[in-house]
């Protein structure tokens, strides 16, 4: 896993926060792993708790504009990992809004352990 926080400057000349997670998922159907890399653009309000190793699992995507009308465009989606006590119980690891999200890449991981 990998989590790399930036910043960047768009073509406005404006800078914005990005947050980049590489992590593994597994397809237990035919055995495979795979490496998903995703970027998260203008996050906020990142909260990140003792992370030693590879902790998250997956992450749930709340989109804001399913929840509430009085939502922020740039905080858009809510991330955040699984806290043990339900989707909706706070999280364990890691949380933070963002404006967009995009998936980078998805590629097979080389070794079948992790």
């Amino acid at each position: 896993m990998r989590i790399d926080f930036c910043v960047e400057e768009n073509i406005f000349n404006e800078k914005l926060t990005v947050l980049n997670i590489d992590t593994k998922i597994a397809n237990t159907t035919n055995n495979q792993i795979f490496l998903e890399k995703l970027k998260f653009v203008n996050v906020r309000n990142l909260s990140l708790k003792e992370i030693n190793y590879s902790p998250i699992n997956n992450l749930i995507v709340e989109d804001m504009k399913d929840v509430s009308n009085d939502y922020s465009e740039d905080m858009r989606f809510h991330v955040h990992d699984d806290s043990g006590y339900g989707e909706k119980d706070g999280y364990k690891y890691i949380s933070f809004y963002c404006e967009n999200i995009e998936a980078i890449d998805l590629e097979e991981f080389p070794y079948s352990d992790f």
